[in-house]
């Protein structure tokens, strides 16, 4: 009996669940059309080494199947990152630093020149200072910049997730 009224409970539950008006972001009734609008988006090389990540780490989530569609959209990145003490011993010797790591994005629509969505993501992560090494220090300080840049690609591909998947509704 007790199978029976379990069996009876999930049934409701499930029932319910598929009212509930949840959509997948990434996968509709259209064919995943935000996948290949996130295809479609190409993205502006930039400089040095947290730029170099950056444009990898965008191509990368943006094409997570590594199939590229001919570019409707642009997508413009300026990094930015700032030093600040974290921990100061009495001899006042900083012994950990924070790395914030801002980046402004602009999406264009290529063609037209019209900015379509914009957004600033911003991560931060520290790293310890080597007493006894100044290379290890700069390695740490390195990783920890690298540490932002990644999840800063992960939030502008969320970003750029939600702008299409609304875009997609309104249409």
């Amino acid at each position: 009996m007790w199978l029976f009224k379990t069996l009876i409970g999930l049934v409701i539950l499930s029932a319910l669940n598929l009212s509930c008006g949840f959509q997948p972001m990434y996968g509709n009734q259209k064919g995943g059309e935000v996948l290949k609008q996130l295809a479609a988006v190409d993205v502006v090389p930039m400089r040095g080494l947290l730029g170099v990540e950056m444009y990898n780490r965008l191509l990368d989530n943006l094409r997570p199947s590594g199939k590229a569609y001919a570019p409707d959209y642009q997508l413009i990145v300026e990094i930015a990152t700032n030093r600040a003490p974290l921990i100061t011993e009495a001899d006042s010797q900083v012994r950990r630093f924070k790395i914030i790591v801002i980046a402004n994005y602009r999406l264009v629509a290529i063609g037209s020149d019209t900015v379509l969505d914009t957004g600033t993501a911003r991560a931060v992560a520290s790293y310890n200072v080597v007493e006894t090494s100044n290379y290890a220090s700069s390695v740490a300080e390195e990783e920890a910049q690298l540490r932002g840049v990644r999840e800063i690609s992960q939030q502008i591909v969320a970003g750029l997730s939600m702008f299409f998947k609304r875009r997609s509704s309104e249409l």
